[in-house]
């Protein structure tokens, strides 16, 4: 029997490369299935994690009884509403994407972390398991601080060249992003999870669900 893991909102695959290391590390049989309404960043997270398989769908469409077939769900939705640069622009256009995922997942009962950059405690309306560097966590199994990879000073107003030695984007990819307009190539990039902060948050998930091969 494999374990299944559903990967929302997944990006172009920094979560993704951390469970892969992980789940190598501990021998253990498993399913990927990474999701995103973007057909190109679908296409580019295949080429960075193969083993992914990768579903064009949008993610708040997954009904409660499709979540409970995965034993372990990660979100990490796009923080349109929430993040720093909206706050202090003041783009006050609210979006209830973060909560409604975090409700869903709660109804559905199955293990699950939901990622999103650090919110004002004005805007808080559930407190997070854990703060890690510049992310907040929901999560409805226990977390610790765990070692990430520590982001250069002004990382918010970092290049893209930067951003892909920060995130160790391989040539044939990097190739992709410069023909992109570069705007979006760039946010591609900076909604990008760190893979060591994944993967260390990876094992303690597979400690949690005692998972063997």
């Amino acid at each position: 029997m494999k374990l299944r893991i559903l990967d929302l909102f997944c990006g172009l695959g920094g979560v993704a490369r951390g469970f892969h290391k992980a789940l190598r590390e501990a021998n253990i049989q498993y399913e990927y299935y990474a999701v995103d309404i973007d057909r190109l960043v679908l296409f580019l997270h295949k080429k960075l994690n193969p083993k992914s398989t990768t579903i064009l769908r949008d993610a708040l469409s997954f009904t409660v009884d499709e979540l409970r077939t995965f034993d372990f769900v990660w979100a990490s939705p796009e923080c349109r509403f929430y993040s720093k640069t909206n706050y202090f622009l003041r783009r006050f256009v609210e979006d209830e994407t973060l909560w409604q995922v975090i409700d869903v997942l709660s109804r559905a009962n199955v293990p699950f972390i939901v990622e999103n950059v650090r919110i004002p405690r004005s805007r808080l309306r559930i407190k997070p398991t854990v703060i890690i560097d510049r992310h907040m966590f929901w999560s409805n199994i226990p977390l610790q601080e765990c070692e990430y990879k520590p982001r250069p000073k002004r990382f918010d107003y970092m290049l893209m060249d930067d951003l892909m030695e920060y995130h160790e984007i391989p040539n044939n990819i990097r190739n992709i992003l410069y023909n992109l307009p570069h705007k979006r190539a760039r946010k591609i990039l900076r909604n990008m999870v760190d893979s060591t902060l994944a993967y260390n948050l990876a094992k303690q998930v597979i400690q949690f669900l005692g998972w063997r091969k």
